[in-house]
């Protein structure tokens, strides 16, 4: 997913053409995946990386698997499924509850009868918006609210929590721009028109201030996704009753989208005639992997260190040389990338990184698994979904 915050379609052709672009998520049915050691010996209760994620999506099943054959005991929970669980959380303190655990834990939850002590908790795309409605409005926005607080803390209780913090995109920009690194000419405003005549060069660049999909009803994304526009032409435009981001066009050399995970980075090129083209001519759009220059890198982990992401997915380009901040992304998904691109190189990562964390919870360094084993497993695992 290029910038949008929420999940792609399952499949091909779930997207449609037109001036609005809608993402039919509400044939995904919601479930509930446990992944536990079939033999050894039992703790209770078990100490347990926690999931949460959208039906929709394919980048958490996958890790699930992988997790299980690393030996890695998990629980994965779709937003669509969570009106329906029943669960108990007890708070608990390091000194009374670590031990039964095996290490460092801050609760105990009890999710449909089993009992386990969350060490790593991940959540993406856990939108309230996404949660089957009620006859009544209200219990229907109290219902969503509720959980969607719930996986928001339990991610703060959790001895260790991906992705990290959640920058807005005006505080990247800033934040960027004050580490230095080159970001577009901005202006968020109500008046478009007024920001396109303060911009340089023949075209700008129009994007949402939030998330550019807005999820009307339970599963039916409409995505306001950016696009590149003549300035001419926006400066026709009327004032707006909502704030939209207007930016410079940056002519560049190359687009990339670069995956932090944990120190980790990797980068793939990609070419698009415009931004919504993942969507609308995916086949057109190329994807190929590429190392990182050190400018790149450095720019990506100095970020993320600033904004302590674990995980994020970076919207750079590369102008003359120069690295240009665009936005980073901390529920991008990379599926859809490595499908294209071939190579399972973050999924790999992704799996490496909630493997250490867990064992550091239960105080447990263990020697990592070696590359060659994780993308052994990753051959095993299901195929590629198409979320941008």
């Amino acid at each position: 997913m290029s910038a949008a915050g929420v999940p792609g379609p399952a499949g091909p052709g779930r997207s449609c053409g037109g001036p609005h672009l809608t993402v039919d998520l509400r044939g995904s049915p919601g479930s509930v995946s446990w992944r536990l050691p079939e033999t050894g010996p039992v703790t209770d209760p078990a100490p347990c990386v926690v999931l949460a994620d959208r039906a929709g999506c394919a980048e958490f099943a996958v890790l699930q698997d992988t997790l299980h054959h690393l030996g890695v005991p998990s629980v994965r929970v779709d937003a669509e499924s969570v009106a329906s669980l029943r669960l108990t959380v007890t708070v608990t303190g390091e000194a009374e509850h670590g031990g039964a655990a095996g290490g460092r834990t801050c609760g105990v939850l009890d999710l449909d009868g089993r009992r386990v002590a969350p060490t790593v908790v991940w959540a993406r795309h856990f939108s309230p918006r996404a949660m089957p409605a009620t006859a009544s409005a209200t219990q229907t926005l109290l219902r969503a609210e509720s959980w969607d607080a719930f996986v928001r803390q339990l991610c703060s209780l959790a001895p260790e929590s991906l992705p990290g913090n959640r920058p807005g995109r005006l505080e990247q920009l800033a934040g960027a721009a004050a580490a230095g690194i080159r970001v577009p000419r901005t202006v968020v405003t109500t008046a478009p028109a007024e920001a396109a005549a303060a911009m340089p060069g023949p075209r700008v660049v129009v994007k949402v201030v939030g998330e550019h999909f807005v999820e009307a009803s339970p599963g039916l994304l409409t995505g306001v996704l950016p696009e590149i526009a003549a300035r001419a032409e926006v400066l026709r435009r009327p004032a707006l009753d909502y704030p939209v981001i207007v930016q410079e066009h940056v002519e560049h050399d190359a687009e990339l989208r670069v995956y932090h995970v944990a120190g980790a980075v990797h980068a793939y090129a990609v070419g698009k005639r415009a931004p919504d083209s993942p969507w609308r001519e995916e086949a057109e759009v190329t994807v190929t992997p590429v190392a990182a220059p050190p400018a790149v890198a450095d720019a990506v982990r100095g970020l993320a260190s600033l904004w302590g992401l674990t995980y994020g997915a970076f919207d750079l380009l590369l102008s003359a040389g120069e690295v240009v901040f665009l936005e980073v992304n901390t529920d991008g998904d990379w599926r859809w990338f490595e499908a294209k691109a071939g190579g399972r190189a973050v999924s790999t990562a992704a799996a490496l990184a909630i493997r250490t964390l867990h064992l550091a919870a239960l105080e447990n360094a263990g020697p990592p698994s070696p590359l060659e084993l994780v993308d052994f497993l990753l051959l095993g695992t299901r195929t590629l979904g198409s979320g941008r």
